[in-house]
């Protein structure tokens, strides 16, 4: 899902106008608070370059949460200039669509996310607590946010001016902002957080121009879950793991692999043993296999149980297909 956008586009000549047509005479910049059913939001208007700019959440303005929602961000983009051209009186035609189709919108932030199911609350504290182990394991530098019933974010990058990431408890978030705007099926909205662990990805503007996703029509309905699931493999998470090989992988073994495998079998830390280039270099064949000899083989098992949870495998980027009756998704 896209959870959040910065943005900046053109304005054609007749939404131009209508932000002038107010006694703007002398300002540089105008803003304008967009009401929507779900809240409001603020778009700027550089009166010089005849852009408009805005910082939201779209999904909180367009269906009224932001659970889960769509990967089209060509859609994203035309739903909010609907709303931001209904503000200043106006229809929005397939003429203005098209002409935002063609040029796309400038982008300077893109938040997307997805979940993993992992079955109840209990499972959710409990995968956050292997999650960080897992980080820790593997050298990154984490910050993490603890409540009283346990971890409820997991940063990575948090400062970055170029992209973060982050895991963190739903349902924890939702309780504490308590808003049900009024959708009556929130309660169902709030039984589905608290089973799920969610991931997000923030990419900024350095991040979004190097791989060519600064403008919107750049974007397709795959780019989304093609950035998680990359940074999920950077993370070490991208398959399910095994806890030790089955005999017959063992008998494939040549007679280094083996030794490797045996040493780590009974319980060493290979990286207390290998120079950091070879370690890598087996990780990546044991992961092959099924096997993270970054995890000592008396943790392996916390490492198959994170991975059977949260791995590319289990990422979920779309909605419940029974959410699409009640109204509670945009598409």
């Amino acid at each position: 899902m896209i959870d959040w956008i910065s943005a900046s586009a053109p304005m054609t000549k007749r939404l131009f106008q209508a932000v002038l047509a107010a006694d703007t005479k002398g300002l540089s910049s105008i803003w304008a608070r967009v009401k929507t059913p779900y809240g409001s939001f603020k778009t700027v208007v550089d009166v010089e370059t005849r852009r408009m700019s805005w910082d939201i959440s779209p999904m909180k303005y367009l269906v009224g949460h932001n659970l889960f929602g769509t990967n089209n961000l060509g859609r994203i983009v035309l739903g909010v200039l609907k709303l931001i051209y209904k503000r200043h009186g106006l229809t929005f035609t397939e003429r203005d669509a098209a002409f935002y189709t063609e040029r796309g919108v400038l982008l300077s932030r893109v938040d997307v996310n997805g979940c993993f199911l992992v079955g109840s609350q209990t499972k959710v504290v409990e995968t956050m607590d292997l999650l960080r182990e897992h980080l820790l394991d593997h050298g990154h530098n984490i910050v993490v946010h603890e409540g009283p019933d346990g971890i409820e974010t997991l940063y990575l990058g948090k400062n970055s001016s170029r992209s973060t990431l982050k895991f963190y408890n739903k349902y924890r978030e939702m309780q504490a902002k308590g808003k049900s705007l009024g959708l009556p099926y929130y309660p169902k909205l709030l039984s589905l957080a608290e089973k799920i662990v969610r991931f997000e990805v923030t990419e900024r503007t350095p991040t979004l121009k190097d791989h060519g996703r600064e403008n919107s029509k750049e974007w397709t309905v795959s780019t989304a879950g093609e950035i998680l699931e990359r940074a999920l493999h950077d993370l070490g998470l991208s398959s399910t793991l095994l806890a030790e090989l089955p005999d017959d992988d063992v008998a494939d073994l040549n007679a280094g692999a083996f030794a490797k495998y045996s040493l780590w079998r009974v319980g060493n830390d290979l990286r207390k043993h290998y120079p950091a280039y070879t370690f890598d270099r087996d990780r990546k064949i044991f992961l092959g296999k099924g096997i993270d000899i970054a995890r000592t083989h008396d943790r392996a098992q916390d490492a198959v149980a994170l991975s059977q949870r949260l791995s590319v495998g289990q990422l979920r980027t779309t909605w419940p297909k029974r959410f699409v009756s009640l109204g509670a998704v945009y598409r």
